[in-house]
């Protein structure tokens, strides 16, 4: 599982107007997951044809609870590319990293 690819297909950031920017910023003023899930109906796309990966928050909500974390890594993506994070998610993460932001055989317990 590559962890930017979302139902086996691979997706892509893009960046979003101001217009749009002003319903995350919204988001984020109620709730910082509603606003971390805002940017994932905005700015992430499936890179084959461009359409919509989540076409509202409540889809995202409605995703199980064990994608958590990758769901969490992809809202960092689009964050960092629309300028509302200064570090790459990417950067932290080891050469071996799996799915889970893990290293390849590491426990996949909480990060040290």
């Amino acid at each position: 599982m590559n962890r930017n690819d979302w139902n086996g297909r691979p997706v892509k950031i893009v960046e979003f107007s101001i217009r749009e920017g002003r319903a995350v910023t919204e988001a984020f003023g109620r709730d910082s997951e509603e606003g971390a899930f805002a940017l994932l109906v905005h700015a992430l796309r499936y890179a084959d044809n461009d359409t919509l990966v989540f076409t509202s928050t409540d889809e995202v909500y409605d995703q199980p609870f064990r994608l958590r974390e990758r769901i969490s890594y992809l809202a960092g993506k689009c964050a960092f590319v629309n300028g509302l994070r200064a570090n790459d998610p990417d950067a932290d993460v080891a050469d071996d990293a799996q799915p889970n932001g893990h290293a390849e055989g590491a426990s996949a317990g909480p990060s040290p």
